[in-house]
């Protein structure tokens, strides 16, 4: 058996997932001519993760201090923001 099989990957997170997803939530709410299809969001999502250091943790207990985190939520606001812009230049949707 692999190694990946003996050991419960689904605690293994990369926290930038979910800021980016809100942050998205946010973006989207505030720039309503933005395209909602589906390939636009994913897209976007995408090139923000791809943008971004990954966070990875295994347990909570790994958490940032706070200011770590409205710094890195702001990073992550803006990263979402250019990354909407380039997808409205380049849709994959038809």
């Amino acid at each position: 058996m692999a190694l990946i099989d003996y050991h419960d990957i689904d605690e293994l997170k990369n926290r930038n997932e979910e800021k980016v997803w809100a942050a998205l939530e946010e973006f989207l709410a505030a720039n309503p001519a933005v395209c909602r299809c589906r390939d636009c969001i994913l897209d976007t999502a995408a090139i923000t993760l791809n943008r971004l250091p990954p966070r990875y943790q295994v347990y909570s207990f790994h958490e940032n201090s706070p200011a770590e985190d409205v710094a890195h939520e702001k990073l992550v606001r803006e990263t979402v923001a250019a990354a909407s812009l380039q997808v409205a230049k380049r849709p994959h949707h038809f």
